[in-house]
Formats: structure tokens, sequence, C-alpha cells
């Protein structure tokens, strides 16, 4: 009988140069838009200015440039490392509510861009342009 360990991931990863805005939920809180280090149907890593405290959660939004819309769920964070000297940190989160017709979808997005490396390209080359209203 195979042991499954502990570390193993359920979902497969992507690096991913996309955006997210989190909110933490503190009152007064302006909401945070910072870059996604990877990306999985189970949650995503992103960098931050902020210390912000493992266990803890929040909420977050994600525009997947091919599913022309953004995903919104809450997500619990797993893990807060602090990333170079200058005080940027690697937050890892896992997804709490994430909807599974949401799900699905950032899972065929994923295996596509696993399967045809010509769309990665693509992927890794596209520009992001905020836009204030």
């Amino acid at each position: 009988m195979a042991v499954k360990s502990l570390n193993a991931r359920s979902h497969k990863r992507l690096r991913a140069a996309f955006l997210v805005k989190y909110e933490t939920g503190r009152l007064g809180e302006a909401p945070r838009i910072t870059n996604i280090r990877d990306l999985s149907a189970g949650g995503l890593r992103f960098f931050t200015r902020e210390l912000l405290e493992e266990a803890s959660r929040i909420k977050l939004q994600v525009l997947v440039p091919s599913l022309e819309r953004s995903l919104t769920a809450q997500a619990k964070i797993l893990r807060v490392r602090r990333a170079n000297k200058n005080f940027v940190y690697s937050v890892a989160v896992q997804f709490a509510d994430l909807k599974a017709g949401d799900r699905e979808d950032l899972t065929k997005f994923i295996e596509t861009i696993d399967q045809n490396p010509e769309t990665r390209i693509c992927i890794d080359q596209a520009s992001v342009v905020l836009r204030n209203h």
C-alpha cells in the first residue's frame, strides 16, 4: 500500500505573472494588488511587503486572462516567508471557498498551459495594464 506524503500536491501548479487583489478585512484598510508567484486550483503564492499572519484568512480576487473574469475566494494563509532583504514576503494561501465551477475552470486552464508550450510563452510575455476608474 502506497503512503501519500503530507507535502504531496493534489493540484498542478503554474508559475504565473498574474495579479491578485487581497483584503485582510481589517477596518479602514484598502485592498492591495500584488504579483502572484504561482497558482493552482488549491491556492496560490504571492509577494507582498506586508507581514501577514499565518492561519489568518484573507479575501482574494484573481484575474485569469483566458477566463475573462475574476475568481473570488476566501483563503487561509498557510506560510509567510521573507523573500529577500528588502522586507518582501512570500505568502502561500489555500482557497477556502472557491466555487466548484471556478476550480474546474482553473484546473482546465492550468492543464492547457502545461500541455501547450506555445501558450505558455504568450502567458509569460503578457503585459498587464492597470487602469484607475
